[in-house]
């Protein structure tokens, strides 16, 4: 496949208002990413939460020159769906807290799993047996 038959590919795809895809070239390879406009309604800052708008892009997704057409629109759809992923992430909130925010520090993370009681279990989760 040629770099022309990926644009031409990439340029037939559609998404949400605000919503785009670029074709860019990293280290000798070509590359998607996804980029939200403050059209877009995943432009609302997920921290701030008072209105304010941020235009951002999603992390770059590497293609080959040897992959197919339906390789190159998977590889779209996938990155999009990641980018939308992201964003529920982001917004749900558990007692107004972001508990899966992606942007957590994962050293703070790993020291609350390390705690015995961070842990919520039932006393049958293992055999799923109900009591009585």
């Amino acid at each position: 496949m040629t770099l022309q038959e990926i644009v031409e590919i990439i340029g037939r795809i559609t998404y949400k208002p605000g919503w785009s895809l670029l074709l860019g070239w990293d280290g000798g390879r070509p590359y998607l990413q996804v980029e939200v406009s403050t059209e877009a309604e995943a432009s609302l800052d997920s921290q701030k939460r008072d209105g304010t708008r941020e235009p951002w892009k999603s992390r770059k997704q590497h293609l080959s020159l040897h992959m197919c057409r339906q390789e190159v629109v998977g590889a779209a759809f996938g990155l999009i769906k990641d980018a939308e992923l992201h964003e529920v992430h982001e917004w749900f909130r558990y007692r107004g807290a972001s508990i899966f925010n992606p942007h957590l520090d994962p050293d703070v993370l790993a020291e609350v799993a390390r705690k015995k009681t961070s842990f919520v279990t039932r006393l049958n989760a293992m055999s799923m047996e109900e009591p009585g």
